[in-house]
């Protein structure tokens, strides 16, 4: 049998963007629990479901409970589940699937790989779904759940998962933080953050195209002092965004230095 019915431990993001795509394929949702009742209401108010901040009063009728909060409490909340022949999951990039073994004997993982906040709900469609599972029944009913809400359904393990969450927090998290230094920066002059916009919109349509490292440019990769020291004096007030400006550039510089004479070298081979 697929999988019909769903609670949610968690009333955050992830859970809230999974609710809504889980219901317009006319999964039901059947309880929100999370620790605030606050939290919990509304996003029971959303999915038109019941709620609770009790543990213990989670309805038993549900085929999958998906485990979505912070990754430092997953093992707290799995170590009160007591629920055999139900399946449970948690949407985690970096914890392991084996932190759900004492909770069911059908156990996995639900993990959608993209950046989630509040303010914007998105179409879930072509988002990656990492899917992991403790036993072959549980995977194919994971699998098909996913492939209703998304067209990438990849069966990834716990290792794989940790280093595409690393590697996500890196093109993700920090670049994103990039962002919020360009914009101060803009801002502290009086100009808009949004004439950058199509630079960065060609920045990340060039990758669908070539490698990161194809893509690179700017004054580091051409070892352009003059312009990275004008750059500097213009950070020299703010010595947070002059020491990252540094570390980075220095980092491009080394990072490609050394690949040009590594292709040097295989040349002479």
């Amino acid at each position: 049998m697929a999988i019909s019915t769903v609670v949610f431990i968690g009333a955050g993001r992830i859970a809230t963007q999974l609710g809504l795509s889980l219901i317009k394929e006319s999964i039901s949702v059947l309880q929100v629990y999370s620790r605030t009742i606050e939290s919990a209401s509304a996003l029971a108010s959303l999915l038109k479901c019941n709620f609770t901040n009790d543990i213990t009063s989670l309805t038993k009728k549900a085929d999958l409970y998906i485990i979505s909060i912070s990754d430092n409490f997953i093992a707290e909340i799995a170590g009160q589940l007591h629920l055999q022949n139900k399946i449970v999951v948690h949407t985690s990039g970096s914890v392991p699937i084996e932190i759900l073994k004492n909770t069911s004997n059908h156990f996995g993982v639900f993990y959608p790989l993209n950046t989630f906040i509040k303010e914007k709900i998105i179409n879930l469609s072509t988002t990656p779904f990492c899917i992991e599972a403790s036993d072959d029944q549980t995977e194919e009913k994971l699998i098909g759940l996913a492939s209703r809400i998304t067209s990438d359904v990849r069966q990834i393990n716990s290792k794989e998962r940790a280093v595409i969450h690393l590697a996500a927090v890196f093109a993700c998290n920090f670049t994103n933080f990039m962002m919020v230094n360009a914009d101060e920066i803009l801002k502290a002059n009086g100009i808009s953050f949004d004439i950058l916009m199509p630079l960065i919109g060609e920045t990340i349509e060039k990758l669908y195209d070539i490698s990161p490292k194809m893509a690179q440019t700017g004054p580091a990769i051409r070892n352009d002092t003059k312009v990275m020291q004008k750059h500097l004096e213009m950070l020299k007030n703010d010595p947070n965004k002059s020491m990252i400006y540094q570390l980075l550039s220095s980092q491009i510089s080394n990072f490609f230095e050394t690949d040009k004479n590594k292709a040097d070298d295989s040349k002479e081979l």
